[in-house]
């Protein structure tokens, strides 16, 4: 419907308001702010906050009726799935049955993909501890850090797909979603860990702009052309042995490593591998 179409229009990160104020979240995240507060100053917060949460009037819902019964419609619609595009901020509707079968058809390569015979979570999450309790003997990583990386949920990693609008019969791009899986914070904190050697070498691109300022000045010469490469399935396709020796060799050249972290060179690849050998969905 014209409703339907226009509330799917404000994006998939267009925030409702909610029925009523979340007091609860507000009271939590005071708390977390608290802990870091002076006693006196703390209480004063907690009291501010608290006369803002009981005198603040109910919120403005930020969308009509007829667009609330539409959300409710669309939620219950079997026989679509609505998605974010894979670039930009577009909001796809597809049928259900093509968006299953494009998943089934890329699942089928078995050069990329293989079937488990079951689910690895339970092995995983005892892997991680060991290697946890052993850097934490070593004292090669903090109390806090070991209570941030130990896996205290176990969620399975879900694949779902994003529509290459811009490519022709709009194939599917895979997104493992880890968010609560055993690895997940070690991934993250492994990131930050490497995020100061990016950017490191005359290939990196940051972003189009850049692109668009190095390519200025490059004058082509008769019979010369502009050429772009696409690259298919890239993250499936990433050679892992290749990857951790050049990481290993930027670590070993990094002077500031010891000042990031107590973990040698040898554990942050060993932990990297894990990472790398883990991924399932």
């Amino acid at each position: 419907s014209e409703t339907e179409k226009r509330v799917l229009a404000k994006g998939l990160k267009f925030a409702i308001t909610p029925d009523q104020t979340p007091v609860d979240d507000y009271i939590v995240a005071t708390e977390l702010v608290c802990k870091d507060l002076p006693a006196s100053e703390a209480n004063e917060l907690r009291c501010e906050v608290v006369r803002i949460l009981s005198d603040g009037p109910k919120p403005k819902s930020n969308i009509t009726k007829e667009e609330i019964t539409a959300l409710k419609n669309l939620s219950k619609e079997k026989s679509i799935v609505i998605l974010p595009a894979d670039k930009g901020s577009c909001t796809v509707v597809m049928d259900q049955e093509e968006y299953s079968s494009k998943v089934n058809v890329m699942l089928s390569d078995e050069r990329t993909y293989k079937k488990l015979k079951k689910d690895p979570s339970e092995n995983t999450k005892k892997q991680l501890i060991r290697k946890l309790t052993s850097l934490k003997e070593q004292e090669k990583i903090t109390d806090s850090q070991y209570k941030y990386l130990y896996p205290t949920t176990n969620n399975v990693p879900r694949l779902y797909c994003t529509p290459k609008i811009y490519k022709q019969d709009n194939p599917l791009c895979p997104i493992v979603d880890y968010s609560g899986s055993a690895n997940y914070n070690l991934g993250r904190s492994l990131a930050d860990l490497l995020n100061p050697l990016m950017g490191q070498t005359e290939h990196h691109l940051q972003n189009s702009k850049d692109l668009k300022k190095k390519l200025e000045d490059v004058q082509l010469q008769e019979g010369e052309i502009l050429i772009s490469h696409d690259i298919v399935s890239l993250f499936t396709n990433v050679p892992i042995q290749e990857s951790l020796n050049v990481i290993r060799s930027r670590l070993e050249q990094d002077d500031t490593l010891k000042d990031r972290t107590r973990l040698s060179v040898d554990d942050i690849l060993d932990l990297l591998e894990f990472v790398c050998d883990s991924t399932y969905f």
